[in-house]
């Protein structure tokens, strides 16, 4: 296995963005966006893999992530980021099934 992968991989886990983690490696290692970006795709591949893998429980897996959201909207509150407070809360809205339905308002309605 490439080590620049597993740096990809590591630095996806800790929860850099793609285009974060593309720009170190580029940085890191000398090499172009291009390169880095299918490093840091396979980076994620390894990540996907991990998790067939273990076969995490779905459930377990989305508490986590909704602990992990509400934890980024206590931040964005306390540095006053509320394009940050509301990307969390569409994702958590989304992971618990509360969104709206689409078609809802599409209906026809009879007066």
């Amino acid at each position: 296995m490439d080590a620049r992968y597993s740096k990809a991989a590591e630095l996806l886990a800790k929860g850099h963005s793609a285009t974060t983690v593309t720009s170190q490696v580029a940085e890191i290692y000398g090499i172009s966006r291009r390169q880095a970006r299918r490093v840091t795709a396979a980076g994620m591949s390894l990540i996907v893999e991990d998790f067939d893998e273990i076969n995490i429980e779905r459930p377990q897996m989305v508490a986590t992530l909704i602990v992990n959201l509400q934890e980024g909207m206590q931040k964005a509150l306390l540095h006053n980021q509320s394009s940050g407070l509301a990307a969390c809360a569409k994702q958590i809205i989304n992971l618990a099934g509360l969104a709206a339905d689409s078609q809802y308002n599409q209906r026809r309605r009879t007066f």
